[in-house]
């Protein structure tokens, strides 16, 4: 995650593609426990469950710090 503007997150893939994600009042956010977006910072590590809208940004239905693996 390279940083957050509101209620939207901006994440850096592997290939080095930033990907815009956009949350909602029902978004999930998960930091060993439930947590709010605004407990993520720069530079963490998330994996990003949601859908992608006409205008490119994914919207989230949870977003959970960690790496997945």
């Amino acid at each position: 995650m390279t940083k957050v503007v509101g209620s939207t997150l901006y994440l850096r893939t592997a290939s080095g593609e930033t990907v815009k994600v956009k949350t909602t009042g029902t978004t999930k956010i998960r930091i060993v426990e439930d947590g709010k977006l605004r407990d993520l910072g720069a530079g963490a590590t998330v994996v990003v469950q949601g859908s992608t809208g006409q205008d490119g940004a994914l919207t989230a239905t949870s977003v959970n710090e960690g790496s997945g693996r």
